[in-house]
C-alpha cells in the first residue's frame, strides 16, 4: 500500500444503520405494543371487567350448596338479627330490603317507614323476650328467594291494653337474592296466654272457621271503623267502670250460650279468598268490651294472622246480636272480653 492512499471512514455508515433500526423498533412499538414491558416480563396479563351485566344473583349461585350449609347459613343470621335486636340495634338497610313487602302487619315498608314502624310497635311491647327454637327452622327455596320458617317462644306486656301474652310463635322470613329480608310475620300461634295486668285471668273461649263452612261468595271487607257507634251503646260504653272476667260474679255470654255463638260464627264467617290463597291460617285474637246493655264496642285485634283474616273476624261481631252483660254487686257492668277464632284450611 503506498504511503500517500487515505483509507475510507465507514463510522458514519454504521452510525445510521444503528440510528435507522432504533427508528424502526420504536415505531413497531408505538403501533402495536400496547405495553412495551409485557415483552420483557412472563406474567400473563389478567382482564378484569369493569362491569359485567348478567342475571347471576347469591341464590342461584349458591344453588349447589347442601340443605346443611344453608341451614347453618340461616342460623346465623337469625341469630345475628334477634342478637342486635336485644342489644337495642335495629338498623333496617343490615337486614332488610330497600322496600319491604311484609313486616307483621304492615305491608310495602321503605327502611325509614320501616324503622317508625318497629319503633312505635316496640313502645307498645315492654319486656320483649323472644327465644327462637332453632331445631324448629325449616326452609324452602322459591324462585331467588328462600323461605325460612321457625317457632319462637314469645313473652312481653302491653300496658296500652293492660294485658301479659306469652306462647309460642311461628314466624315466616322471606330472605331474597341479596341476602335481605323481604317479609317478616307472623303466620301461627300455639299455648296462648292473655292475662291482665293484675293476678286475676281472662278466661278464653275457642271458636274454628274451616274453609268447608265459609260461602264460597267472599263478602268484601272494610277496614274496621274506629267512630264511636251511634244511638244508646254511644252513652253505655263511657258510663261506669270497665271490668275484665275475673272480676265479675257473672261473665257476659253470647244468647243462647257457647254452642249458639259457634253456630252464628260458622254461619256467618267467610274464609278471606286472599288468605286462602296464600294458605294463611290460625287463630285471630279480638277484644271488645260487652256493654251495660249488652251489645258490643270497642273492637281491637290483640293478635292476627293476617290476609284478610282479622278485618274478617270484627266484621262478623260487629253484627252480633246482644248479649247478655257481665254482672257485678248484681248490676250489670260493663266487661272486656277477648275471643280467639281459628281459621282452618280444609284438606
Amino acid at each position: 500500500m503506498a504511503e500517500n492512499q487515505v483509507l475510507k471512514d465507514r463510522s458514519l455508515r454504521y452510525m445510521a444503520i444503528v440510528l435507522g433500526l432504533v427508528i424502526l423498533v420504536m415505531g413497531y412499538l408505538t403501533l402495536f405494543v400496547d405495553d412495551a414491558s409485557s415483552l420483557f416480563s412472563d406474567k400473563k396479563e389478567v382482564v378484569v371487567p369493569v362491569f359485567e351485566d348478567n342475571n347471576s344473583d347469591v341464590l342461584v349461585e349458591n344453588s349447589s350448596m347442601s340443605d346443611a350449609a344453608v341451614r347453618s347459613s340461616l342460623v346465623k343470621f337469625i341469630e345475628a338479627f334477634y342478637n342486635d335486636q336485644r342489644k337495642g340495634y335495629f338498623d333496617p338497610p343490615s337486614y332488610f330490603s330497600a322496600i319491604t313487602k311484609t313486616y307483621f302487619n304492615y305491608h310495602n315498608l321503605t327502611y325509614k317507614r320501616l324503622k317508625e314502624v318497629h319503633t312505635m310497635r316496640m313502645a307498645d311491647l315492654q319486656n320483649y323476650e323472644i327465644n327462637w327454637m332453632v331445631s324448629s327452622l325449616d326452609f324452602d327455596r322459591f324462585d331467588n328467594e328462600l323461605i325460612a320458617s321457625y317457632w319462637a317462644k314469645v313473652s312481653y306486656q302491653q300496658p296500652s291494653r293492660n294485658e301479659v301474652f306469652t306462647g309460642d310463635i311461628k314466624f315466616e322470613l322471606v330472605i331474597n337474592e341479596e341476602g335481605k329480608i323481604t317479609s317478616l310475620r307472623e303466620s301461627e300461634i300455639k299455648n296462648p296466654v292473655i292475662s291482665t295486668l293484675n293476678p286475676d285471668l281472662d278466661s278464653i273461649d275457642d271458636y274454628n272457621v274451616e274453609q268447608e263452612q265459609s260461602s264460597s261468595v267472599y263478602e268484601k271487607v272494610t277496614e274496621p271503623s274506629t267512630e264511636t257507634p251511634e244511638g244508646a251503646n254511644a252513652e253505655a260504653r263511657y258510663e261506669g267502670k270497665l271490668y275484665d272476667l275475673g272480676s265479675v260474679e257473672l261473665a257476659p255470654e253470647f244468647q243462647g250460650g257457647q254452642a249458639a255463638l259457634g253456630k252464628y260464627l260458622a254461619s256467618r264467617l267467610r274464609y278471606p279468598i286472599t288468605a286462602r290463597q296464600a294458605k294463611i291460617q290460625g287463630k285471630v285474637y279480638i277484644s271488645f268490651i260487652v256493654e251495660k246493655n249488652g251489645s258490643l264496642s270497642d273492637f281491637k285485634v290483640v293478635r292476627g294472622i293476617g290476609g284478610g283474616c282479622d278485618e274478617e273476624a270484627i266484621r262478623v261481631l260487629r253484627t252480633s246480636p246482644s248479649w247478655r252483660p257481665g254482672m257485678a254487686g248484681g248490676k250489670t257492668v260493663r266487661t272486656s272480653y277477648v275471643l280467639p277464632v281459628n281459621f282452618v284450611l280444609g284438606n
